[in-house]
């Protein structure tokens, strides 16, 4: 048998042993992962994505769909935080003993789970979106799902019976599918409002939440809108709720709801504890929701470690923004101006994510203060000056150019990055989110597929992966999904010019067991960042895959010996 052999065997088996890993170890497991895994649906251009991250043996029995060996729900005993409060935070949970990366902190079941305001056409119970043309109709109430079948039929998280049943009274018109579309607006606050009656200590645990209702009705967008599209839509229906108090649950899907679901779902959750994390956009931990298991529960980890009074923190805003634009979602969407580190700091933490290059001497053009919109905006190495009206301008231009790009064109984004080379810094966020999609791009496309790429396109994988790494490591350090996903995308282009190399021999037995540690590494780490999602979701397959990987690299140990 193979595996019984020496690497003093010959040649023979020098490449026929390269050729097993190159084509198990790297081409299956690669190519298994399609661009399709990508988280957002369209670029990860969700920047306004809500409260949005060891060793082998722990990789293998660390996952189960999930959940982490021993993560159950915590007893009061258990709890690594506390509450406190604050005039400027209000409240937010501290750690009262040291946290480790990937802990669990709080693993919280869903209040309430309905439609994005603004969504399309979807179905009730698992939020997926529909064509016209496939629909089901409910049984009960004629409203849209994907099929009898659906996992969300029946569920509180999904198309409730108490729902059911209101909605018999209020049957669509699927002859005016505008009007149909402009009533999802209303179902998740109708779904908070049955509460009252169907479970009054939901209802209790989401009426302690923030709504902003002064901040809110001052402003003369958010209060009319919510109006219009759902007190004036329940008042239609004739269900008769009182319209502060449905302005009221309108404020408290707006200030803390999360995000939830793969790519194709269009769902908001709120969960109790969950909503007292404070703000940071530099977040110290990652969230899961798992919409598979009973009451679709949240599952807060520590992404980096904690110690006795360390705030713990998520990002209510997309990490991969500028600070105009994450400053401003969370002025219009969540109502405060962040003063964050990371917002205070005209580099982003040295990242230069907003920096623009200066046309004169090449610099860094930053903001003279970054939590003033209006700042006058200045060359550091000159005395080149932007108005930031100028800025604003020219960043809304190159922002709809970059949206104009297909989400498979890897060509489309490479010439973007070089158009752009002297107007926007390396680290820009608009680079960097064109980075983004290469890294994942590179290897899984037609005509750039990981193994028919050149060694030239190889690196250049790598290159990106690495750049994208450095600044990763700032905005969302520690275990992030970000992190996860990219060193995976990164031991893959060396795992091939590895074996490559290998199979020219070009490389020596102890260059090689060095490469391949450095690939070890990569997909461990990745194996445990990713291990923490679903497994049947995108990053939860990525991470099987990066185990697959793993088992397939122990081939090598036949040649070189023990690798790590």
């Amino acid at each position: 048998m193979l595996g019984m052999r020496r690497a003093s065997d010959g040649t023979r088996l020098y490449v026929s042993l390269a050729k097993i890993a190159e084509r198990r170890a790297i081409y299956g497991a690669l190519t298994t992962l399609g661009p399709g895994y990508m988280h957002n649906k369209r670029r990860n251009k969700n920047d306004g994505r809500n409260k949005e991250n060891a060793g082998a043996e722990k990789d293998k029995t660390a996952v189960e769909d999930g959940k982490e060996t021993g993560a159950e729900d915590k007893t009061a005993e258990d709890l690594c935080y506390e509450i406190k409060h604050s005039d400027v935070m209000g409240r937010y949970i501290v750690a009262t003993r040291d946290i480790e990366p990937g802990e669990v902190i709080i693993t919280a079941p869903a209040l309430v789970v309905g439609p994005c305001s603004g969504c399309g056409l979807i179905c009730l119970g698992c939020y997926r979106e529909l064509e016209e043309s496939h629909l089901t109709k409910c049984s009960g109430c004629k409203w849209p799902l994907c099929s009898n079948s659906c996992f969300g039929l029946g569920k509180y998280t999904g198309h409730s019976k108490y729902e059911c049943e209101t909605l018999k009274k209020i049957p669509p018109d699927y002859k005016n599918m505008e009007d149909l579309r402009d009533s999802y607006h209303a179902i998740t606050p109708l779904r908070c409002l049955l509460l009252k009656k169907e479970d009054p200590s939901k209802w209790c645990a989401l009426s302690e939440m923030e709504s902003h209702n002064a901040i809110r009705r001052s402003r003369g967008d958010i209060y009319p809108m919510n109006d219009r599209n759902v007190v004036q839509r329940l008042k239609k229906w004739g269900l008769g709720y009182d319209d502060d108090e449905v302005h009221t649950v309108c404020g408290i899907l707006e200030v803390n709801a999360f995000e939830v679901g793969a790519s194709g779902a269009n769902a908001r959750a709120l969960y109790s504890e969950a909503y007292l994390l404070a703000h940071d956009c530099t977040p110290s931990t990652s969230h899961t929701d798992h919409e598979r298991r009973p009451g679709r529960p949240l599952t807060i980890r520590a992404a980096i470690r904690h110690v006795p009074g360390d705030v713990i923190s998520l990002c209510y805003a997309y990490t991969l923004q500028g600070t105009l634009k994450r400053r401003e979602h969370l002025a219009v969407s969540k109502f405060f101006m962040c003063s964050c580190v990371r917002c205070a700091d005209p580099t982003e933490r040295g990242t230069q994510a907003s920096s623009l290059r200066c046309p004169r001497c090449a610099g860094s053009v930053l903001s003279t203060d970054p939590l003033r919109s209006d700042a006058l905006w200045r060359c550091a190495e000159c005395t080149y000056e932007m108005s930031a009206a100028t800025v604003k301008l020219l960043l809304k231009r190159l922002t709809d150019e970059f949206d104009q790009i297909d989400a498979n064109d890897v060509q489309g984004f490479e010439n973007y990055l070089t158009k752009y080379r002297n107007v926007l810094q390396p680290n820009h966020y608009l680079n960097l989110s064109a980075k983004h999609s290469l890294s994942q791009l590179y290897g899984k496309v037609a005509d750039y597929m990981i193994h028919e790429m050149t060694e030239e396109l190889l690196q250049r994988k790598i290159e990106i992966c690495r750049d994208l790494m450095k600044v990763f490591d700032v905005i969302e350090p520690g275990y992030s999904r970000l992190r996860g996903i990219t060193l995976y995308e990164l031991h893959a282009p060396l795992m091939v010019l590895t074996t490559r190399a290998f199979e020219r021999k070009e490389i020596t037995k102890e260059n090689l067991r060095n490469r391949l540690k450095e690939i070890v590494r990569y997909l461990r780490e990745s194996a445990v960042i990713l291990g923490f999602e679903p497994r049947a979701s995108p990053e939860g397959l990525m991470a099987g895959a990066a185990q697959h990987a793993l088992s397939k690299i122990n081939t090598w140990e036949q040649i070189i010996g023990k690798i790590s």
